[in-house]
């Protein structure tokens, strides 16, 4: 990743271009222009100054924000290492069992260069920085913010290029590590240290499903979707002896089903969206983002179901209960709610209407198949995968809509 751009809960905290901007205008650092291409793919009009653009430490309240010429970018550290550790146990014989593989948190350190035109904004910049490093505000138990980033100077929008990494918060700093004084201004080298509690970096989502459904669009079905799972044949064990049977396996404890989970045969909506292998990264995973808008009314008997399918068949004729890779399936969400189940993120929240109040955030239950214990999907490799999105017609208001996306996803960058 380079060091000329971050954005940490929607606030701009690095941007080398603007600053290089600003600070030729001072003949501060005249000559550098690290990645030119980012105001246009960050949707910035050129840089002028930081009162006209205005930036975004610009305070109109403070007259010496107007003398802060951004922070450029010096070196990012943490994102081209894995935090994937093993830690093998030994055995009592020779050799070790390997144990699982896990994945730690992200630090990520930033070394960036603050620019300043005279002794008074200096104090001021390290103040916004300070503060701007601090993340969006949030209520109760905060869980770190999101952090946008390039892997590489941008060309056009951007897409191509941009990087999300999600729980991002300040672990240390901003710390001045030295202060330099040149007769056009001041420029200071600070450090800050940022931890991602989520491992994984981001992209875009796959173009290939960026389109919102309108649900009552899809065709109209009588069925019970939950016999889908019935009809999948178990695998015997090859060495089972019909004429010995093996000792009864002690029993199970019963996986917990909601009683008021509705199942059964309904009429339903049925939408189908495909990826088609090829439009999946080879060797890079994937995970699934859904988002819906209950629209008037509210919406009962929600299922998102993933088929495997390799051989790019049209999907309205992959039928095989065996290619089900799983379900998301949520009983009840209220009219006028908005629902995320964020696999990036590995959260689902529901954003209802409180009136005069505005809204309000609570985390739906969310079920897998056959409203059992939901488990979330990660797809590997590139096999292509049909996205089935199934309403009760009864419940599914004229409004209503919904978007599913797949988001590569990789260990380093």
């Amino acid at each position: 990743m380079i060091p000329d751009y971050a954005d940490l809960g929607c606030t701009e905290i690095v941007n080398s271009a603007r600053a290089s901007a600003y600070a030729q205008k001072y003949c501060l650092l005249a000559g550098c222009e690290p990645c030119p291409g980012i105001a246009e793919a960050v949707a910035d009009e050129p840089y002028v100054d930081p009162v006209t653009d205005p930036a975004p430490w610009y305070d109109p309240a403070v007259p010496e924000s107007a003398m802060f010429l951004g922070v450029m970018g010096v070196d990012a550290v943490g994102f081209s290492n894995s935090t994937r550790s093993r830690t093998p146990v030994q055995l009592v014989g020779d050799g070790a069992a390997l144990g699982i593989a896990r994945r730690s948190h992200r630090e990520l350190v930033y070394s960036v260069l603050l620019l300043v035109t005279d002794q008074c904004a200096l104090p001021y910049a390290l103040e916004w920085l300070s503060a701007a490093l601090q993340g969006a505000p949030c209520e109760g138990s905060c869980s770190g913010d999101e952090l946008g980033v390039f892997a590489c100077c941008p060309t056009g929008d951007g897409t191509r290029e941009l990087r999300h990494l999600y729980g991002v918060a300040l672990i240390d700093g901003p710390n001045v590590t030295s202060t330099r004084y040149e007769p056009e201004g001041i420029i200071a080298e600070v450090t800050f240290t940022l931890a991602a509690a989520v491992p994984w970096i981001y992209r875009e989502p796959l173009a290939g499903l960026a389109d919102w459904i309108t649900l009552r669009s899809g065709s109209l079905l009588t069925f019970d979707p939950d016999e889908v799972y019935d009809d999948c044949p178990e695998v015997t064990p090859c060495l089972d002896d019909p004429l010995c049977p093996a000792p009864p396996l002690p029993v199970r404890a019963p996986v917990p089903v909601d009683p008021c989970y509705p199942t059964g045969a309904a009429e339903f909506y049925r939408s189908v969206v495909a990826l088609a292998p090829v439009d999946q990264p080879e060797w890079l995973e994937a995970v699934p983002v859904l988002e819906l808008g209950t629209g008037a009314t509210a919406l009962r008997r929600l299922i998102v179901r993933f088929w495997a399918n390799p051989l790019g068949s049209d999907c309205m004729d992959v039928a095989d209960p065996c290619g089900a890779c799983t379900d998301i399936q949520i009983p009840y969400l209220p009219a006028g709610s908005k629902l995320t189940v964020d696999g990036r993120t590995q959260r689902a929240e529901v954003i209802c209407p409180q009136g005069a109040l505005g809204t309000a955030t609570s985390a739906p239950t969310v079920y897998g198949p056959q409203g059992q214990s939901f488990e979330w999907p990660v797809f590997s490799c590139p096999v292509g995968v049909c996205i089935e999105i199934l309403s009760t017609s009864a419940t599914t208001a004229a409004d209503a809509r919904a978007r599913v996306s797949l988001v590569p996803r990789s260990d380093v960058g």
